[in-house]
């Protein structure tokens, strides 16, 4: 099995920070040629970011572009031309106004497929509203049910996000099949606050039905400390995996208290924790998985190491950057029928403006018109 299954696809990103760099960095992964668009000073803000650039960009090409100049129509023009897919995540109102959009575009190329991932998508009430990631988990109920009656602690990396950019990786390969069919390109309105809000469908199907939106908090369900002072999870839902998880912890005068209501939990809870007080952590990891889910909170660090992520390849170290950069590759893995997966190999994350020239160039633009770009502050 060789080569990557999106070598054909050619992407222009215009997006700014991570919503379209998760997207565009998934199909890069896929083997997309993605040409990423960045302000002249500085660059998008993920530059400042440490690793942010080897985690969202790898792979990818960068050239600058001041989108607010008077003349980025006209370059922008030149480069949709060449590609297949535009992404972006909010363009200025001034490109807007000078035609730069999937209606306008698309008269010339009816195969172009266009994906706008932003907050609330278009039509919506609060398309104006100015919203980050931990917006879109309060307004999804995703906090909610997390957090209960809690004041949570503000998430400490992108949640909401992601599942957009996917949505938009979804849309876009739908889009593409699509395009193969008839021949027409699509827009792909992809919205955070929908995607957000889709993961917890279930719930959202138990409310509209007359029920609670939550589980509830159970013994059998939750986090332990163990005596060590590290974390493990424990799943142990149904009645079998539960009566194997009191029999493993020499407890089977606690089976019967699966079932028990929110204050039986709560003493069930206490009598679990000051067990699980006894031993570290690992060994309960090692004991334990065979009766019930028992697995460890791990810290990020413990992740470079782990045997799971060795075995699946997860971490990958970046060529052309020198030994020891690493980062994590999309999860999307795609094997042939005897088992075996195309060779992956990622590149470093682009210098701003490494490959304005030759985009422009690619474009049909010529030395002195690149020139001419550079002088007026175009590029």
């Amino acid at each position: 099995m060789t080569g990557q299954p999106l070598s054909h696809l050619r992407v222009l990103d215009l997006s700014r920070l991570q919503p379209g760099a998760f997207c565009t960095g998934v199909l890069a992964d896929l083997g997309a040629d993605v040409l990423r668009i960045e302000p002249p000073k500085g660059g998008d803000p993920v530059r400042m970011i440490p690793g942010a650039p080897a985690a969202y960009h790898r792979g990818k090409r960068a050239m600058t572009l001041d989108l607010k100049h008077p003349r980025a129509a006209e370059v922008l023009r030149r480069l949709v031309d060449e590609v297949d897919v535009v992404v972006e995540s909010g363009l200025p109102a001034s490109l807007r106004d000078q035609g730069i959009g999937y209606e306008q575009l698309a008269v010339d190329r009816p195969g172009l497929i266009w994906c706008a991932i932003t907050a609330f998508g278009t039509g919506s009430p609060y398309a104006d509203r100015a919203a980050h990631d931990i917006t879109f988990l309060g307004y999804s109920g995703l906090m909610a049910l997390m957090a209960g009656d809690a004041v949570p602690p503000t998430p400490d990396f992108v949640l909401a996000v992601p599942f957009g950019a996917l949505i938009g990786v979804v849309g876009i390969l739908a889009a593409l099949t699509a395009r193969d069919r008839t021949g027409e390109g699509r827009f792909v309105d992809a919205s955070i606050a929908d995607a957000a809000t889709w993961v917890i469908g279930e719930a959202v199907a138990r409310v509209a039905a007359g029920g609670q939106a939550g589980w509830g908090q159970s013994a059998n369900r939750r986090a332990y400390r163990a005596g060590d002072g590290r974390l493990i999870t424990v799943a142990a839902a149904e009645p079998r995996t539960w009566g194997a998880l009191c029999d493993a912890l020499e407890r089977p005068d606690l089976v019967e208290r699966l079932g028990a209501g929110p204050e039986g939990q709560d003493a069930l809870a206490d009598e679990l924790a000051a067990i699980f007080a006894t031993r570290p952590a690992a060994e309960w990891v090692e004991r334990l998985p065979a009766a019930a889910a028992v697995g460890p909170v791990n810290e990020v660090s413990d992740l470079l190491d782990d045997a799971h992520v060795q075995a699946r390849g997860a971490i990958v170290e970046l060529t052309g950057v020198g030994a020891g950069t690493r980062a994590l590759r999309s999860p999307v893995r795609l094997r042939g029928a005897d088992g075996t997966e195309a060779p992956f190999a990622a590149g470093p994350p682009p210098g701003l403006g490494e490959h304005t020239d030759t985009a422009l160039a690619a474009a049909g633009f010529t030395p002195d018109e690149i020139a001419a770009l550079h002088d007026d502050g175009v590029v």
